[in-house]
């Protein structure tokens, strides 16, 4: 292999992963918005009018800073953020 060879055939490996990560970025890039919904707390698919779950816990039974947030809306990444937070508020 000549001098140039080794370089070409790492540059075209590190771009070939980053294109993997962008694809499996993309494929995962569904939004999830935690928010309140008819007076209660929901969990939306960003974008979509109904909600994937409702739960139980009141938003009056968080903390202020915390309901406030949730009446602005909460932005997720990802399943996991979704469960952290939940988890995180003590919802049912």
């Amino acid at each position: 292999m000549g001098k140039y060879g080794r370089k070409v055939i790492l540059a075209a490996l590190c771009l070939a992963s980053q294109t993997i990560t962008l694809a499996e970025a993309s494929a995962d890039a569904v939004c999830f918005v935690l928010c309140e919904y008819d007076g209660k707390i929901a969990l939306m698919e960003e974008g979509s009018p109904e909600p994937l779950a409702v739960y139980k816990t009141p938003i009056s039974a968080l903390y202020p800073a915390d309901a406030e947030l949730l009446r602005e809306g909460i932005r997720l990444k990802n399943r996991a953020e979704v469960s952290r937070l939940i988890e995180d508020l003590d919802l049912e």
